[in-house]
């Protein structure tokens, strides 16, 4: 036997004890603070100089493929994400010390991991349900629960190998590790985790992790949520002591279980990683094990980023930087599905030099030469530079050419199997066989893209769905009122006409038949406004110069209603933007509304910018086919103003909602909007608290005539 002391000492003498510094659990509860911010996170991981020196090795390496490495700490978390931060800190730190190439061939280096990271799953997936404070170390506590097998196994291999050619169950190998080492696996794991300072809890959990369960039940609940989360790793829900220790329903464990599993299987078998029950399952390579954990660690983050992304424009970005990261793209374009036109229309990244031609690219689906419509089609990956291309269709030259790359490869971004756009990269013979052998991670990339822009198309639909339904009901019922209210104001109108006729000009009673009259004159003025919202007065369409119309017109705002207030304006128009055919009126009034909107907002002074440009976007180049679709015009009013609170913004443009008090009836939006529709236009707004307003309107060139609508005892009857 060796003894305990001797056990521990040849560990601690190996040069192979691994540093997990406590930062790592500071670094977990900060990325988890939505209250923490650069600077915080760069100082945390600044703290310890072996994590630092780790982290920007990583960040440096010819794998990542950075163009230009960041330099600091701050600059490595603004590049990468505090979430891909975060889990490269752990992998780095949790992988650092270990030559897994050296470890005994007899030891399954794979089921190690699998079971590791099952067992991490679950436990937080149990911390959640259990309303643990600290998830997260329930997680980490489950993944190096083991961690000390790892360490007798690369100290002593010889005697471990021993044990593990006699093991039975955990009772015979903790049995036979004692026998042997005077230790046990859980002795060193928990040894190890007061030797990084982590939470005594924590060490408890992996101390206690195969103890018999009539102890647990006592015990603290993160010793319980590990103790759970490796049982049922191991034995499956119907263990007694996981359905009696955990309190959970067997259903949900069942459940659980799956999804870990699920996902440890699908990451391994996705990246490379040998699982369990297949018949690769030799040792990894040190540095090959490695570089997985790390692409895992990227990938995580990236996946944690594209989950809390609430604009498409922002999934596209973190997707582009994961890939770039990854595998050194010079460039990327993606391809959006638009099902009404059943065309792919281009989308590139704003600072890119030729996002512009970009916007101005479609092809439609009934393509089917094009390498991008085909890869949608059929749902693969396709590589124009592989040996069995087709020959390329014009687009995909042109879109090659575009790329300044050799080639390109289209990656299929579909959300249970609708399609949703396709990825493409501009590639040469490098990347090429990159991306061959890494073709499950770019699956990964893009199923998880198309998961999330599909929610948030789903999202948009349905808000605008709701917005229209809520909308038509205000117009369906204020044209009944404006109906109904109109007719007993033209009668009492008369009638004060008649009375004042019928008395003499100095009767005294003359005065107070006027201050009816204008009573009754501005309740006809508030009904015309709410038909104004009901039903735009919409005249005939002609050739409008929106530059000059704008330019002029906010000249005479500036001067009556602007400048008093100490609020500046500025208009910048594109030189190149096309007259378009619409409501000249309607436009004004659309201008006027938002803002004199804008400016009661600012009651310190402010300023408002007014940008007017043509959107090619809209006016897509069907390359193949040689056509056009006709384009819009693009209007941004912004205010650097106070913003609107969240329960306005709800309901924005709806009738009677407004912050300005009671005088004010809340139309002005819900004419702008009335307007916009008419003109077959949208409007959407942007808007946070303390910082301004953004409202964003497009008009296409050519608009159709609109119908507009009469109500008459509830039948609405067409005017055309």
């Amino acid at each position: 036997m060796i003894s305990r002391n001797r056990t521990f000492e040849r560990i601690r003498q190996s040069g192979n004890l691994p540093q997990l510094p406590q930062v790592v659990i500071k670094l977990i509860d900060a990325c988890n603070d939505d209250e923490t911010d650069i600077r915080d996170l760069s100082q945390i991981i600044s703290a310890d100089p072996g994590l630092t020196s780790r982290l920007m090795a990583i960040i440096g390496s010819a794998y990542l493929n950075i163009p230009k490495a960041p330099d600091t700490i701050e600059a490595a978390v603004v590049y990468l994400g505090m979430d891909t931060i975060k889990n490269i800190a752990i992998s780095a730190s949790a992988m650092h010390v270990f030559k897994l190439s050296s470890i005994k061939s007899e030891f399954n280096i794979a089921t190690f991991w699998n079971h590791s990271y099952k067992c991490a799953v679950l436990a937080k997936k149990i911390a959640m349900e259990f309303k643990h404070s600290q998830p997260d170390e329930a997680f980490l506590a489950g993944l190096l629960h083991e961690i000390g097998k790892l360490m007798l196994v690369r100290n002593f291999p010889e005697e471990y190998g021993e044990i593990m050619a006699n093991q039975g169950d955990e009772k015979d190998r903790i049995a036979a590790e004692k026998e042997r080492f005077d230790t046990t696996t859980e002795e060193i794991s928990s040894w190890l985790f007061d030797q990084w300072h982590l939470s005594p809890l924590m060490a408890d959990a992996v101390l206690y992790v195969n103890a018999p369960p009539g102890e647990i039940a006592n015990a603290l609940d993160l010793v319980k949520i590990v103790f759970v989360s490796n049982r049922l790793a191991d034995k499956g829900a119907e263990d007694p002591s996981v359905l009696e220790l955990s309190g959970i329903k067997h259903t949900r464990l069942a459940t659980m279980l799956t999804q870990a599993e699920e996902e440890a299987n699908t990451m391994a078998k996705s990246l490379g990683i040998p699982t369990p029950d297949s018949n690769d399952c030799q040792v990894l390579a040190d540095d090959a094990l490695t570089r997985k954990i790390k692409e895992i660690a990227l990938f995580h983050g990236t996946l944690q980023n594209l989950l809390n992304a609430e604009e498409i424009d922002s999934v596209l970005t973190i997707t582009e930087n994961g890939i770039k990261i990854l595998f050194n793209i010079p460039r990327i374009f993606y391809f959006l599905f638009d099902k009404e036109k059943n065309l792919l229309t281009g989308k590139g990244n704003p600072k890119d030099k030729h996002h512009r031609i970009l916007e101005t690219i479609a092809i439609p689906m009934s393509n089917t030469s094009s390498f991008l419509t085909t890869s949608l089609q059929n749902n693969r990956i396709i590589n124009s530079l592989a040996a069995n291309s087709n020959t390329p269709a014009i687009s995909d030259i042109q879109l090659t050419r575009l790329l300044e790359t050799d080639g390109l490869c289209c990656i299929p971004m579909k959300a249970f199997d609708n399609p949703v756009g396709v990825i493409v990269l501009g590639i040469d013979q490098v990347h090429k066989n990159m991306l061959m052998e890494n073709n499950s991670l770019l699956k990964l990339f893009s199923r998880q893209t198309a998961m999330c822009l599909q929610s948030l198309n789903h999202r948009k639909e349905s808000e605008s769905i709701r917005q229209n339904e809520r909308m038509q009901a205000f117009s369906a019922i204020t044209r009944k009122i404006v109906h109904e209210v109109n007719n007993p104001i033209g009668i009492i109108t008369n009638y004060l006409t008649q009375l004042s006729m019928k008395l003499p000009d100095k009767h005294p009673v003359q005065p107070e038949l006027k201050v009816v009259k204008e009573e009754i004159d501005r309740i006809a003025g508030l009904i015309r406004k709410l038909s104004d919202f009901s039903k735009p007065n919409i005249a005939e369409f002609q050739s409008v110069d929106i530059n000059q119309l704008y330019s002029a017109h906010l000249e005479f705002i500036k001067k009556s209603y602007l400048l008093p207030r100490g609020i500046e304006a500025n208009l910048v128009a594109a030189p190149d933007i096309p007259s378009i055919t619409t409501d000249k009126n309607g436009l004004k009034q659309v201008l006027i509304n938002l803002v004199k909107n804008a400016a009661e907002a600012m009651e310190n002074g402010g300023r408002i910018n007014i940008n007017i440009r043509f959107v090619p976007g809209s006016s897509k180049i069907l390359i193949d086919e040689k056509r056009k679709t006709p384009g819009n015009i693009e209007i941004t009013i912004q205010d650097n103003g106070p913003g609107i609170p969240d329960a306005v913004k709800e309901k924005l443009f709806e009738p009677y909602n407004s912050t300005k008090g009671a005088d004010n009836s809340g139309l002005g939006l819900s004419i702008v909007h009335s307007i916009i529709r008419s003109l077959s236009g949208s409007i959407t707004c942007k808007s946070r608290l303390n910082t301004g307003t953004c409202f964003t309107i497009l008009l296409p060139v050519t608009s159709p005539k609109p119908v507009l609508y009469q109500v008459i005892d509830d039948e609405p009857i067409h005017q055309h």
